[in-house]
């Protein structure tokens, strides 16, 4: 882990209330980003973004303690958002097809067509692992799977991908 985001959480974690604007600055857009890919609801994601840097400021002592921090930050995010999934207060769709939905993902972007080739699990798991850049053990233990679930989702998406932009008649291209 990069030395100078973890002093970051060790100063939050002695008092430094500034290192908490550090935090945010570093991580609001794409914890924003991610928890968006589970809600699927705006105005939802912000107030659970929030809600995450408060457990933030909370949980800074045991963070700065941590091996990876980032990691930990993502994993509240997404337990808070499956919450209020659970919680359905944003819709009357139930939470079985809610996770089958097709997505939105960025914040002042959307997402390009490609990915709506991907299942809603291969698009997070593509997110944190290509755009959040995770390591594949540490999305598994984000989203709470064996690493070779996240070995094969990642897979599989590039194979979806791959016959997205072949049959499409699109420049092939890597993630």
């Amino acid at each position: 882990m990069n030395p100078d985001i973890q002093s970051v959480f060790i100063r939050l974690a002695a008092g430094d209330i500034n290192a908490l604007d550090e935090i945010y600055t570093l991580f609001s857009l794409r914890v924003f980003n991610y928890v968006r890919t589970i809600v699927k609801n705006k105005q939802t994601a912000e107030d659970i973004t929030h809600d995450v840097f408060l457990r933030v400021l909370g949980a800074a002592k045991r963070l700065a303690n941590m091996q990876n921090p980032p990691g930990y930050v993502m994993t509240i995010a997404r337990n808070l958002a499956y919450d209020e999934v659970r919680k359905n207060k944003f819709s009357n769709v139930p939470l079985g097809e809610m996770r089958d939905m097709t997505t939105e993902l960025m914040y002042e972007e959307e997402l390009p067509d490609a990915l709506s080739a991907l299942t809603p699990v291969q698009r997070e798991t593509i997110y944190l692992h290509y755009i959040c850049g995770f390591t594949q053990k540490e999305v598994a233990r984000i989203m709470r799977v064996p690493l070779v679930t996240v070995k094969w989702r990642c897979k599989k998406a590039k194979q979806n991908l791959h016959n997205y932009f072949n049959e499409g008649g699109k420049i092939h291209e890597t993630i």
